[in-house]
């Protein structure tokens, strides 16, 4: 019995002794691997690259609003009545000042004529006063007269004191009879100006029940009927709209907050509808409203843009899916944006060249020997077309700013923001350059604006990653433009490092 307990404990033993051997042999070679692996690649290392060429760049921001007429008139009824005449309809084209429609006018006729007869009564008061001032007048100059000739008695001794006062006193009362009798004729005169407004306005809700078109367009939409009765209150009911001119239409487009930042007045927009698919319109920005719209915590803005409606095809209340041109560079230096992302990582950290720091005097577009060349003056000679006078003069202008400025520095004064810089050139600027130019000039400062720094790698001839730094400006879903830098045409910006299996 023991030894066959015995037999079964060495058993165990042994089957422990060939696990912990197995579990030492599976970690050694993990670790083999993960040394081995560490120190030499598993395949091949493959760098692919695109050349820097030149190319048009044109970036947009998308949006969709809805078509409708740039001006729109809602053509309402101050009176409530009856509809008895309904001259357009749907789609009619309409003149100013066009009759179209009728509200029945009896009830408003009823009204003038009450009117004209209380006119007419008011007229007659104000002759029946003035006769009677007539005939105050004169008992007037009788009672005078009278008083005159017993006042020469009196002094002769011939009157009494009891005639002379008899006298006066008649003379007082036909004076006041005649003031009665002015007053009189006042209020009749002011009964007649009543009488005379109150027949200008029954005339005027007359005149009312004649629905005019105000505008020269089109009925878009008809409210009303033959035989309706409109009912108005507090507010006018609309009975038709006409919308003027639908050769030019607008669309308002609601832009995200996130891209309003680049919209401009003026700006490009090409937009279509679904109506006539593969059709593109063109229009122009005409206005950015201040006004914000929230809904469901996703704020927009109201985009105007104007457009040509060639024969009228587009109607109001389509909707358009608008793409406004925020930036657009023609037969520039551009990379891809992949050779933008792209940083050498990991193995390419060993083979990668860092570019040295920026030297002075270096950042024409495209480098040294590069495509635009000669500075900023070289530029701003050939975007503006500069005679020599005015570059001489602009270099002058801007020398004489630039010591200015130093002076400024020396005395205690704080280095300008980028925005005075600007500022301070376009002052400078703005008695040697044409409107024209200026205005030009003001769209360079705003593309200069959107540039910032950026880096590509080219690999040499030697295998290795060197490192380039540019000045990048306005960019598409895939290239982005050079706008300065080390960089030539032509030459190969990597895209990609891929390692291959081996």
């Amino acid at each position: 019995m023991n030894s066959v307990v015995r037999g079964k404990t060495g058993a165990v033993r042994m089957n422990r002794w060939w696990i912990g051997g197995a579990i030492a042999v599976i970690v050694l070679i993990v670790a083999a691997w993960y040394v081995l692996g560490r120190s030499e690649p598993a395949g091949e290392l493959t760098i692919e690259s695109e050349p820097a060429e030149i190319a048009d760049i044109r970036r947009s921001v998308a949006a969709t609003g809805s078509v409708r007429a740039r001006v729109t008139v809602e053509v309402g009824s101050q009176l409530s009545g009856q509809i008895a005449e309904l001259n357009v309809d749907f789609n009619s084209p309409v003149e100013s000042g066009q009759v179209i429609a009728r509200i029945d006018p009896q009830t408003f006729e009823t009204r003038v004529s009450e009117a004209e007869a209380a006119v007419a009564t008011a007229q007659a008061q104000v002759s029946l006063q003035q006769a009677g001032l007539q005939r105050v007048n004169a008992n007037l100059r009788v009672a005078e007269e009278e008083f005159s000739r017993i006042e020469n008695l009196r002094e002769r001794g011939i009157a009494s004191d009891a005639a002379f006062e008899a006298a006066e006193a008649a003379l007082e009362s036909a004076r006041s009879e005649r003031a009665v009798a002015q007053a009189q004729i006042q209020n009749a005169r002011a009964t007649l100006q009543q009488r005379e407004a109150t027949l200008a306005g029954a005339r005027i809700d007359l005149e009312r029940t004649v629905i005019r078109s105000p505008i020269d367009g089109v009925v878009i939409n008809r409210a009303v009927d033959i035989g309706q009765t409109v009912a108005a209150s507090l507010s006018a009911p609309v009975l038709f709209t006409i919308a003027q001119d639908l050769s030019v239409i607008q669309i308002d487009a609601q832009v995200d907050e996130s891209d309003i930042g680049q919209i401009r007045e003026n700006q490009r927009a090409t937009f279509s509808v679904d109506a006539f698919p593969g059709q593109e319109y063109e229009g122009r920005v005409d206005q950015v409203r201040l006004a914000a719209t929230n809904q469901a915590n996703v704020v927009t803005y109201t985009v105007v843009i104007t457009a040509e409606n060639p024969g009228q095809r587009l109607l109001p209340g389509m909707t358009a899916n608008i793409d406004i041109v925020t930036g657009q560079r023609d037969d520039v230096l551009t990379v891809p944006n992949s050779a933008l992302r792209f940083r050498p990582s990991g193995a390419l950290e060993s083979i990668a060249q860092p570019a040295p720091a920026p030297e002075a005097g270096r950042g024409q577009r495209g480098g040294p020997g590069g495509r635009s060349g000669g500075g900023m003056m070289d530029r701003l000679a050939s975007e503006l077309d500069l005679t020599d006078s005015q570059r001489q003069d602009a270099q002058q202008a801007i020398r004489t700013a630039f010591s200015q400025m130093q002076s400024q520095m020396q005395a205690g004064g704080q280095r300008p923001d980028r925005a005075a810089m600007n500022q301070l050139m376009a002052n400078a600027l703005r008695g040697v350059l044409t409107p024209e130019q200026m205005a030009r000039y003001r769209e360079m400062q705003a593309e200069n604006a959107e540039s910032r720094p950026a880096s590509v790698w080219i690999e040499t001839g030697d295998g290795r990653l060197e490192e380039r730094r540019l000045r990048i400006g306005v960019g598409d879903s895939r290239r982005t433009e050079v706008l300065a830098g080390q960089l030539e045409e032509g030459e190969a910006v990597v895209t990609r490092a891929r390692m291959s299996a081996g």
